[in-house]
């Protein structure tokens, strides 16, 4: 048994990427639906896949997304406490 062969074929070599990532998006909407998730940053317009063991990843990136929202909190409880 052969294994079927997907192979993306564009006019411009330079839509080559975003082809191949729109498929690997439809992949993954039809395997792993649960999976791909709005990040939690009220500011942030992005979506990602959780790839996370357990599933409850909430931004689309800890260093970016994750720590504006920590430092968020901290500056509020400061700012509260004041």
């Amino acid at each position: 048994g052969h294994d079927p062969v997907r192979e993306v074929e564009v006019d411009e070599q330079a839509w080559l990427p975003a082809a191949v990532a729109a498929l690997d998006l439809l992949d993954l909407l039809h395997d792993r639906p649960d999976r791909i998730r709005p990040c939690a940053h009220p500011d942030c317009i992005l979506w990602f896949f959780d790839t996370s063991r357990n599933g409850t990843r909430r931004w689309c990136s800890m260093a970016a997304c994750g720590n504006r929202a920590k430092a968020q909190r901290h500056y509020s409880r400061v700012r509260d406490a004041g």
